[in-house]
């Protein structure tokens, strides 16, 4: 089976990444320092990149760049899926709304069959 992949340039070379999907699902992030709802935006077959709101009086996750996390999100007939992944990239972003807004990048480390499933019926 052919790899699917999509073309970015990144400092000026030709970089291949899987294809990412958009989406919007409901998750939890699973961290030491607590569990926080927020989104996954978008899906490919090796990452997830996420969105998370938090208050001011609330810390930020207490998490950075590499830090390996749970996120767990439910999907289609209801199945619970639950990933271990690592944290690629962080971006913490203050609101207007006085709140923060945390989005990432995240790898999926040893991605679980119904993850891949789910990927494959997305595309």
């Amino acid at each position: 089976m052919k790899k699917r992949t999509e073309k970015n340039l990144y400092q000026s070379r030709v970089v291949e990444r899987p294809v990412r999907k958009s989406v919007r699902l409901p998750a939890s992030l699973i961290t030491r320092e607590g569990v926080y709802q927020g989104y996954i935006i978008n899906i490919s077959a090796s990452g997830v990149g996420m969105f998370i709101d938090t208050h001011v009086q609330e810390s930020t996750i207490g998490c950075s760049q590499g830090s390996i996390l749970t996120v767990e999100f439910t999907f289609g007939s209801g199945e619970l899926i639950a990933l271990w992944c690592r944290i690629c990239w962080l971006r913490i972003i203050s609101n207007a709304d006085n709140g923060i807004t945390t989005s990432m990048g995240m790898e999926v480390i040893d991605p679980p069959p119904g993850f891949v499933n789910m990927y494959h019926s997305l595309l």
